[in-house]
């Protein structure tokens, strides 16, 4: 294995980027994500909630494009959680009062093109080896998102796989984000190989 500086997990995860992803701006970045995603992940604070709210945008475009199947209880639970969220926001005065929540909360995300859900799927793990890396620069526990983020790529990747793309820009996007995927894999499990194992149990 290589000899990776101490402090510097970034070169474990960052430096396996697709160019394509690591070149855009961050405002070519928000092209994938909606503004109430965005809300989403700027109320996700902390490591802990903000790597499984990417991972739920991600797998939201991935149940949009038939690559994985979401139970009756899930989709339940999405619609719960709306309404809470549309609850909260109209408490606080960010969201009309007599504004309802969406028959389903997944259908935003018909504005998209197949690949363009595929690119929010490659940003979205894009942006959690980013957080990680983040957290890790400033001596936080990592070790528990490094474990899911392998548990999701390994979880997700075949999904990406079944693909069948249409046209050459679906043929393009299916390409990075399957090496955005294939490369995050690399990295984080390069990097749990570094990050020592934690004794304590994870928060809830």
């Amino acid at each position: 294995m290589r000899q990776i500086a101490k402090g510097s997990l970034l070169l474990l995860l960052i430096t396996f980027a697709v160019p394509a992803f690591s070149q855009r701006s961050s405002a070519a970045k928000k092209e994938y994500f909606t503004e109430d995603e965005l809300d989403l992940i700027r109320d996700a604070q902390e490591l802990r909630y903000r790597v499984p709210t990417y991972f739920k945008l991600a797998e939201r475009r991935l149940i949009f494009l038939g690559l994985k199947q979401q139970s009756d209880k899930d989709k339940e639970k999405e619609k719960k959680e709306e309404q809470q969220r549309l609850k909260d926001a109209q408490k606080a005065g960010t969201a009309p009062a007599g504004k309802k929540a969406p028959e389903d909360p997944l259908g935003y995300l018909d504005d998209f093109t197949p690949s363009e859900l595929l690119r929010g799927y490659a940003q979205a793990v894009d942006e959690v080896m980013s957080n990680i890396d983040d957290s890790y620069g400033r001596k936080l526990d990592v070790r528990d998102s490094l474990e899911d983020l392998e548990k999701f790529l390994r979880e997700t990747m075949p999904m990406v796989e079944r693909f069948q793309p249409g046209n050459a820009n679906e043929r393009a996007a299916l390409k990075d984000a399957l090496d955005k995927a294939r490369e995050a894999m690399t990295g984080a499990k390069e990097a749990l190989s570094i990050v020592p194992k934690t004794e304590k149990k994870r928060k809830p």
